[in-house]
């Protein structure tokens, strides 16, 4: 395996976790505040679990652990994805550009869906579902600037010579 491979999959699942982490830790909060500690978890993990059978009511224990595994291997995703597109960036700074795009354009459809399917999601309200994307966003971003931290300055020359 090379330098390169191996530093992008150390950076892409460290951001992965890291951005499942800050989301978890905010909803943790949430959560206490409303007297119903690892409730937003349990709850989506319940939702979860309908997706393979449609009578299924776990308890509480293995809704919340579905729901933990879901989440930490979606960000984890999302983190590979995302050292990706750094890595590429090193290389074409305008596409981090684009990829700053699309992840407006999919914040916005995030909202949009999750005032959707907060119906059926108790008091999970798309405010609280932002402020944890970007919570997250914000944290899976700082520990990448902190990995390229001549990148920013790079994809601001692209853009001034842009004009």
């Amino acid at each position: 395996m090379s330098t390169d491979r191996s530093s992008f999959v150390r950076e892409g699942v460290s951001a992965g976790l890291i951005g499942a982490t800050a989301i978890a830790v905010w909803f943790g909060i949430l959560d206490a505040f409303a007297g119903n500690l690892l409730g937003t978890p349990r709850m989506l993990g319940a939702s979860l679990a309908t997706l393979f059978s449609s009578n299924a009511s776990p308890n509480a224990a293995t809704s919340f652990v579905l729901y933990t595994v879901f989440h930490f291997a979606m960000f984890v995703g999302i983190g590979l994805l995302f050292a990706w597109v750094v890595s590429v960036a090193e290389r074409t700074p305008s596409a981090m550009i684009g990829f700053i795009g699309l992840f407006v354009i999919f914040e916005v459809g995030w909202v949009g869906w999750t005032t959707v399917l907060a119906q059926g999601f108790g008091d999970l309200t798309w405010l609280q579902v932002f402020i944890a994307n970007l919570i997250g966003a914000a944290a899976m971003g700082y520990y990448m600037y902190r990995q390229h931290p001549a990148l920013p300055s790079r994809v601001r020359q692209v853009l001034v010579t842009a004009e």
